[in-house]
């Protein structure tokens, strides 16, 4: 297709036949869209290396976000292209690379978790609250953050769904008895934003006389509850639990076997199978969800 030709299509017609070829759904699709249209947007009738190296470049500084993440954004541009038959400007092996520094990135000491969620969890806001608690239990990226909604989270039936990124597996987990009252204090209809997230993070160290250092958040704590679990579990579990990308399709019952389950009201009720027997395996020797509880 000629370069006057995809100019005519106009942005609807872009976006429409990338998203003809999505086999994700749910907040998964709707998440690749997002990136893609943000694209478009940025980009106006520009479709050159240029103008996709500004646009990374604008995230990693408006966004703050990681190497890991832009990787994931540039190959959803590059889908873009392809499935609009637009030459891509880039040969390969020129995708983002993921420098050693954010290789190497540092987790958060144990003991200052701790001392945060003790913190937290005695004068801290609803929204530190809930999402210290989320991330301190299920180790959640901040995008998986940010697309949980009320449906995702229902405390009725002790469980939460957690439709994750960057083409890791969507997981329904149970909800530790620790971290439901704390849960309960937040509104997940209140739409929060990665800048939101980010922002929140500062408050949390704040509360703990923290001095921020350069690539500490969230993920941080992510990082932490990874490498303690593998101190103590199987690096299956611990990568199921986690919801990390499955790496090849040589274990299909596994990939196959189901995370979500409807029910009458056509909403996940239960976590049973691999999933329940993966979260009963790491509650039992996780190393924060005890400091949640009331008297500890």
């Amino acid at each position: 297709m000629t370069e006057i030709d995809w100019k005519f299509m106009g942005k609807l017609e872009i976006l429409e036949n990338y998203s003809k070829g999505l086999s994700s759904k749910g907040k998964t699709r709707s998440l690749y869209l997002r990136f893609a249209k943000d694209y478009l947007d940025y980009a106006g009738n520009r479709f050159d290396r240029e103008i996709i190296n500004k646009y990374l470049d604008h995230l990693r500084k408006k966004y703050k976000y990681s190497d890991g993440t832009l990787n994931f954004i540039f190959r959803i541009i590059r889908t873009l292209f392809n499935r609009n038959k637009i030459d891509w400007p880039f040969r390969r092996g020129e995708a983002p690379q993921i420098r050693e520094d954010n290789i190497k990135a540092p987790a958060l000491d144990p003991n200052l978790i701790i001392e945060m969620i003790q913190a937290t969890k005695s004068d801290g806001t609803p929204d530190e609250i809930a999402f210290l608690a989320l991330s301190t239990t299920y180790g959640l990226r901040k995008v998986e953050m940010v697309e949980l909604s009320e449906s995702d989270v229902k405390l009725k039936d002790k469980v939460i769904h957690i439709a994750t990124a960057k083409h890791g597996r969507e997981r329904t987990h149970l909800i530790p008895e620790g971290i439901a009252p704390y849960l309960a204090q937040y509104d997940f209809n209140d739409a929060i934003s990665e800048f939101g997230i980010f922002v929140l993070w500062y408050r949390l160290e704040y509360k703990i006389g923290l001095t921020h250092t350069e690539q500490v958040g969230f993920h941080s704590i992510r990082r932490t509850l990874n490498t303690l679990l593998l101190d103590r579990l199987p690096e299956v579990t611990v990568s199921g639990f986690l919801r990390w990308k499955q790496r090849t399709s040589s274990n299909m019952p596994f990939r196959y076997s189901a995370q979500r389950f409807v029910g009458r009201e056509g909403t996940s009720t239960k976590v049973i199978g691999e999933a329940l027997d993966v979260d009963s395996k790491v509650f039992a020797v996780h190393p924060f969800i005890k400091y949640w509880d009331e008297d500890v």
